[in-house]
């Protein structure tokens, strides 16, 4: 007989009431009433797991959603840089064109011309870096991605005496937008530099590398900052997960970086590998026009 059936019976007929005495009728009777509070305990454990999966589901989107949000303002703040600054860089690099037809040999002229040229550029990398364009059907070449990537993020590489080696496959295509998938890379860029600095690793280095694998896009992210401890690496993908001080990090960007690579069809491991973190990427490769 179920437990708490026995509790009612005997707190209504007394500790020393012998269940014997009951005839078949009442026996069956019992035997139901037990069976129904058998089901009714296996509904609440059922009830109790989809609350609880609902409301983890609940957060996460939540969670997705606020990131989302910050990087759309992230980037709707660049489009506003972009349009104000490009008109002065262009009146500046005209004005220095005219200037140049009767000082030609002004190395001032050329200087300021570079450095102009230069910060038209960097607009226009900042731009692509946070665009979120909301066709993800669009696709670009990795060579280009890490390119621009390594641009945004060198001068972080000389301030901490960084060094990136690439090492890729030529002409890759991948399907996605590129300004997340540089949004990915530059946040493992960041973490690793975060990696160098808490640990005083002295020869810093971080390697990519990419190469074909049956009719997938594999790429490798790795550094030599001292890796991940167990007890966390199977939590780092986690929205809001972070080991950094508040002031120093959210704990948004490995979990959009997880969000990003599923949403391009792909997935992201992460692994410590001689001594450092190994992040591998892997993505569906797109035919070009040859093949």
């Amino acid at each position: 007989m179920h437990r708490l059936l026995k509790r009612q019976v005997k707190k209504i007929f007394g500790k020393e009431f012998d269940i014997n005495q009951l005839d078949a009728n009442t026996l069956k009777l019992l035997e139901e009433v037990t069976e129904t509070y058998t089901n009714f305990d296996e509904e609440k454990t059922f009830l109790n797991y989809t609350v609880k999966k609902n409301k983890q589901e609940l957060k996460e989107l939540y969670n997705s959603m606020l990131a989302s949000s910050r990087l759309a303002g992230i980037g709707e703040m660049m489009e506003n840089i972009t349009h104000q600054w490009k008109q002065p860089l262009s009146i500046i690099l005209n004005i220095v064109s005219i200037l140049k037809l009767d000082m030609k040999d002004n190395k001032e002229l050329q200087i300021i011309e570079e450095q102009t040229r230069y910060l038209d550029d960097t607009i226009r990398d900042f731009k692509d870096f946070s665009s979120h364009s909301a066709n993800e059907k669009s696709s670009f070449i990795l060579e280009k991605s890490v390119e621009k990537t390594i641009k945004l993020f060198n001068f972080q590489a000389i301030a901490n005496i960084i060094i990136i080696n690439t090492n890729l496959e030529k002409n890759l295509t991948i399907q996605g937008n590129i300004g997340k998938f540089n949004q990915v890379l530059l946040v493992l860029f960041s973490n690793a530099r975060d990696a160098f600095l808490s640990r005083s690793v002295m020869n810093r280095v971080i390697t990519i590398e990419s190469k074909t694998v049956d009719d997938k896009i594999v790429i490798e992210i790795r550094d030599n900052a001292g890796g991940i401890p167990k007890e966390i690496i199977g939590k780092i993908f986690e929205p809001y997960f972070t080991t950094k001080f508040k002031d120093k990090g959210t704990g948004v960007g490995l979990s959009m970086t997880y969000s990003i690579i599923t949403k391009m069809g792909g997935k992201i491991e992460v692994s410590n590998y001689k001594d450092g973190a190994l992040f591998k990427i892997i993505l569906p490769k797109i035919k070009d026009k040859n093949e």
